[in-house]
C-alpha cells in the first residue's frame, strides 16, 4: 500500500512539474515574442487565474466564499501605501502579511457559519470595505485614488514575466494543497465534518489556514494589478467582480484542482473578447452568467472533468478492443 502511495506520489509530482514548465515555456514565449494586443490580454488572465486559484483553494474545505474581491482590494491599497514607506518588496511583504493575517482573523470570526450564510457574510465583508477606503481618505486618496508603483517602467513584457512567475507560485501553493493526504482531509471537511474531526484531522485550523492562504493569494493578485495599471480607486480595487469572476473561471475550468483555473481564465478571456466583438463592451457580463449557470446544470466538472471523461471513455474502448 506505502509504495502504491508512493508511486502515485511521483507521478502526481511529475505532472506538477510539466505544468509548470509549460506555463513558463508557452507565457515567456509571450512575453518575448508575442504580439503586444495578446501580451496585455495574457496580463488580466494571469490575475484572474491566481484569484481563481486562491478561491478553490478555499472551495476545496466546502466553504464558499465571495470576498475575494476585499483581499484582492487590501492587497491593491495595502502594498500601494506601504510601497512610500518601504520599498517595492518591503510594502508586498507586509501588504500580504496584513490580508493574510486579516483573513485568518476573519476566517476564525466565521468559523461556525456554513453554506449561504458563508457566503453572504463574506460577500458582505467585500461590500463595506470601499465605504471604508472612502472614509480613509487622507490614507486612500478617498474617490480620487491613490497611484501605486508600476513595475518595470510600464515594460508589459517584463511585466508578463513577473507575472507568470507569480502564477506558477500561485500553482506551487494550490498543489500543495492538493497532496494525498491533504487532498482527503480537505473532501473529508467538506463532505463528512464529523468524520474528519474524529479522525484527528484538525478541522478548525485546516479551515483557518486554508481561509488565510487564500486571502494571501487574493491580495497578491490585487498587489500585481495595482503594480501594472498605476492607478487604483475603490469602485475598480474593491469591485464584486473580483468575487464573481474566479467563482466563475474555477467552475468552467474545474474545482479542485490547479489547471482547472488556468483552464477556465484562458478560455473565459476568448470568450469574452469574441462576445464584445458582437455586443459590446458589456460581452463580458453575457459571458459569465452563462458560463455559471452551463456549468452548475450541464457540466459540474467543468473543462477538465469533461477531457477527463473523454480520455477515459478512449482509454476503455481502447482497451475492449
Amino acid at each position: 500500500m506505502m509504495e502504491r502511495q508512493s508511486v502515485l506520489q511521483m507521478g502526481w509530482l511529475a505532472r506538477s512539474w510539466v505544468s509548470y514548465l509549460i506555463v513558463l515555456l508557452c507565457g515567456g514565449l509571450l512575453a518575448l515574442y508575442g504580439d503586444p494586443f495578446y501580451v496585455q490580454i495574457t496580463l488580466g488572465i494571469t490575475i484572474l487565474t491566481i484569484l481563481a486559484i486562491s478561491w478553490d483553494i478555499l472551495a476545496r474545505t466546502g466553504q464558499i466564499s465571495f470576498g475575494t474581491a476585499a483581499f484582492f482590494g487590501i492587497g491593491a491599497y495595502s502594498t500601494a501605501i506601504l510601497h512610500v514607506y518601504l520599498g517595492v518588496i518591503g510594502s508586498w511583504l507586509i501588504g500580504i502579511i496584513l490580508a493574510i493575517i486579516i483573513a485568518l482573523l476573519f476566517g476564525r470570526a466565521l468559523l461556525k457559519l456554513q453554506g449561504m450564510y458563508f457566503a453572504i457574510t463574506t460577500f458582505a465583508f467585500s461590500l463595506a470595505l470601499p465605504v471604508v477606503a472612502l472614509v480613509l481618505s487622507p490614507i486612500t486618496g478617498g474617490a480620487a485614488g491613490i497611484t501605486p508603483y508600476v513595475f518595470w517602467g510600464g515594460n508589459r513584457r517584463l511585466q508578463l514575466l513577473m507575472c507568470i512567475l507569480f502564477l506558477i507560485f500561485a500553482m506551487i501553493i494550490s498543489d500543495w494543497f492538493l497532496q494525498l493526504r491533504l487532498r482527503v482531509a480537505a473532501f473529508l471537511i467538506r463532505s463528512h465534518p464529523e468524520l474528519a474531526f474524529s479522525s484527528g484531522i484538525p478541522v478548525v485550523k485546516t479551515k483557518i489556514i486554508t481561509f488565510g492562504v487564500s486571502g494571501g493569494l487574493a491580495a497578491l493578485a490585487g498587489a500585481l494589478y495595482g503594480g501594472l495599471y498605476g492607478f487604483i480607486v475603490p469602485e475598480d480595487a474593491f469591485n464584486p467582480l473580483w468575487s464573481v469572476l474566479p467563482f466563475a473561471i474555477a467552475l468552467l475550468g474545474g474545482v479542485d484542482s490547479t489547471l482547472g483555473p488556468i483552464i477556465g481564465g484562458v478560455v473565459l478571456r476568448i470568450l469574452e473578447e469574441k462576445t464584445k466583438d458582437l455586443i459590446g463592451s458589456y460581452g463580458y457580463q453575457l459571458v459569465v452568467g452563462a458560463v455559471i449557470i452551463l456549468c452548475i446544470t450541464l457540466m459540474p466538472d467543468g473543462i477538465l472533468g469533461l477531457l477527463k471523461r473523454i480520455v477515459r471513455q478512449c482509454t476503455n474502448l481502447w482497451k475492449k478492443s
